[in-house]
């Protein structure tokens, strides 16, 4: 009798531990148990992220909770928007499916940024590095300034990394050239491949001649180059050639309407995504079969119009329209998930699937000219705040975290 009681006894424990067990990961995959239909359910899971965090989570407009947090709800399509004060809203409509996790993050840019100055002594002909990390530029003689030694130390060939480092330590700009040991004031910069060197064309007359400067240490002196189609035909091989090798990780059936349909701008910085304009019509092969689940609810458009912008998504095959290349100008945030465009004296960043284009900086700025720092958190601008006292612009990062 005693052993039955204990077989019983366990056949019970072990049916209860499988119950609960059961219930806990029907809990995990989404179902619920709905007081209104008296019947168990599937739901979806929303993951709801921000940068900053603390921001109220609204779906169809009704408050739900804050970032960052999970929300579970029933299978549909719903308006997801997310706010904070001092911030600008940022709303998309999303799909969620029964037992799948849709993820979600939004960047919110304040409604108000802050400027500071970089430079104070006057600034020309800002180049960004190839790699992002960098700001080369040159600083002309002052229309106001003495003929001083500062004055005369400080002219030449510039580089700004545009990096927090640890204690706040080597934030100011590193002189490259001076001008003692070479007039640099009408300098032209172009950056190698790399980032590790510039190449300087200075026209005198008819004629241009270059140099080559290392970017890592002051040069007592430039470079002289006389074959300088050499060297760019070299840059430019660079070039293709790392573009080829990211090709090459693709989908042969992708690689083949790059080839003949397409014409890269940019990878994003993660290397996740293509930023391309079409130039010819085609129709994008589905990499990915079957799709991927909570991917990514922005139309996808698999057929390209010539003279039109796109971004393909590699991880999750899906390609959005961005707008007409020739009314928009491109660049990535290091996030990879936003781009930078200028023009009209003000800044817009937009979501790489078109969605949530927001202004972060209106007012005046020099030849639309703009550069993310490599955090994503300020980004730099050209302009000149106060034309009675100076006719040269300087370098301002406007604080958009």
């Amino acid at each position: 009798m005693v052993a039955f009681k204990n077989t019983v006894l366990t056949i019970l424990t072990v049916c209860i531990i499988l119950f609960v067990s059961g219930l806990i990961i029907a809990y995990g995959r989404g179902y619920r148990f709905d007081a209104k239909q008296k019947a168990i359910g599937s739901t979806g899971l929303i993951s709801v992220t921000s940068d900053p965090t603390g921001a109220t989570i609204t779906i169809d407009n009704k408050k739900v909770g804050a970032t960052n947090t999970t929300v579970t709800i029933k299978p549909g399509w719903y308006t997801l928007g997310i706010s904070k004060e001092g911030y600008q809203s940022w709303e998309k409509k999303i799909r969620v499916q029964g037992e799948v996790v849709v993820s979600t993050h939004a960047v919110l840019f304040p409604t108000n940024p802050s400027l500071s100055a970089i430079t104070t002594g006057g600034v020309a002909n800002p180049v960004l590095s190839p790699d992002g990390s960098k700001l080369a530029f040159t600083m002309p003689r002052s229309p106001n300034a003495t003929n001083g030694a500062e004055q005369i130390d400080r002219e030449g060939v510039w580089v700004l990394e545009l990096i927090d480092k640890p204690l706040g330590l080597n934030r100011d700009a590193k002189q490259l050239l001076k001008a003692t040991a070479l007039d640099t004031t009408n300098a032209i910069l172009s950056w190698s491949p790399d980032s590790k060197q510039l190449l300087l064309d200075i026209p005198s007359g008819k004629v241009t001649a270059s140099y080559l400067l290392e970017t890592d240490k002051l040069n007592e002196y430039a470079k002289p180059i006389f074959e300088k189609q050499t060297t760019m035909s070299d840059w430019k091989l660079q070039q293709q050639t790392k573009e080829k090798e990211k090709l090459l990780t693709l989908s042969p059936d992708f690689t083949k309407i790059a080839t003949e349909s397409m014409k890269i701008i940019s990878f994003s910085p993660d290397e996740n995504k293509i930023l391309y304009e079409a130039t010819a019509a085609a129709a994008l092969p589905t990499i990915i079969t079957p799709a991927l689940l909570g991917t990514n609810a922005t139309e996808d458009k698999r057929n390209i119009i010539p003279n039109t912008l796109y971004i393909y998504d590699i991880k999750e095959d899906k390609n959005y329209f961005i707008g007409a290349s020739k009314d928009l100008v491109f660049q990535w945030l290091p996030t990879s998930r936003q781009l930078l465009t200028a023009g009209n004296n003000k800044i817009d960043v937009v979501d790489f699937d078109g969605t949530n284009r927001k202004t972060v900086y209106a007012g005046p700025f020099w030849d639309s000219f703009v550069a993310p720092w490599t955090n994503a958190s300020k980004l730099v601008i050209l302009t000149n705040l106060n034309p009675s006292a100076s006719t040269l612009p300087n370098l301002y990062a406007v604080n958009i975290k």
